[in-house]
């Protein structure tokens, strides 16, 4: 259900610190964080960080460094290309029976800093430790698909994710796995059905990885529910495509 896979190099990391050095003068995505006490970012950048907790679905992807690789996304083909490449070589290659793959059309990129949550709060988080918990399939998300969580930095401790083995193990939150996963690795699992949340990061290290959804084409069907933040139904042409 959940498995984490090896990969020879990852190119997504040297092709997203190259475009952000470029527009930030950053060396190191460890260190984003950093940027906040110079004047790289401008006030209205500097504003979302004025709360360390944003809110669920609503405010919690307004971050300038998330705003940024959404418009390259839109912009700058070589990303998409390095989307579909990965997919191509490494996730097409574990669904040797699949002709196709129905895919999420634009990755979702985490950046969790330090003192800071990735994702936001929601009304029914258990402790103000446990921040956004949720599953996937809470928010219309199909049964059939599964998540592909990759690593751009090294992922450990409060900067990772907490997740379940299994949908509705009634384990207590606070001893949910912890999701490590070092740069030359990637991870698939079960988010659609399994409970997962985010911490306050307290580690110095900021967290950024890139994050998507699959559905083997053999088990997808048409779904009219839209999706929590973009509000997209849950399409082939619409939030995915076909590859």
């Amino acid at each position: 259900m959940h498995r984490i896979y090896e990969i020879k190099l990852n190119t997504f990391k040297t092709l997203l610190l190259n475009k952000f050095e470029n527009k930030f003068g950053i060396d190191k995505f460890e260190n984003i964080h950093l940027l906040l006490n110079t004047n790289k970012l401008n006030k209205d950048e500097k504003k979302f960080y004025n709360i360390p907790i944003q809110l669920f679905g609503k405010t919690d992807r307004k971050s300038p460094f998330v705003k940024y690789f959404y418009k390259l996304f839109d912009t700058d083909y070589s990303i998409l290309y390095e989307y579909l490449n990965f997919i191509k070589n490494h996730i097409k290659p574990l669904y040797p029976k699949e002709e196709y793959l129905v895919i999420q059309k634009t990755p979702n990129i985490r950046f969790h800093l330090p003192g800071y949550s990735n994702i936001g709060s929601r009304d029914t988080d258990k402790s103000k430790d446990i921040i956004g918990l949720h599953y996937d399939g809470e928010f219309g998300h199909p049964e059939t698909e599964m998540n592909v969580i990759l690593p751009i930095t090294n992922m450990f401790d409060t900067n990772s994710i907490y997740y379940e083995k299994e949908p509705n193990s009634n384990l207590d939150y606070n001893k949910y796995n912890n999701l490590m996963l070092k740069e030359n690795e990637f991870f698939m699992g079960y988010f659609n059905k399994c409970n997962h949340y985010n911490k306050i990061n307290k580690t110095n290290i900021t967290r950024v990885s890139i994050d998507f959804r699959i559905i083997p084409y053999s088990k997808y069907k048409d779904n009219n529910e839209t999706s929590a933040t973009s509000k997209t139904k849950f399409e082939i042409g619409k939030y995915y495509m076909i590859i």
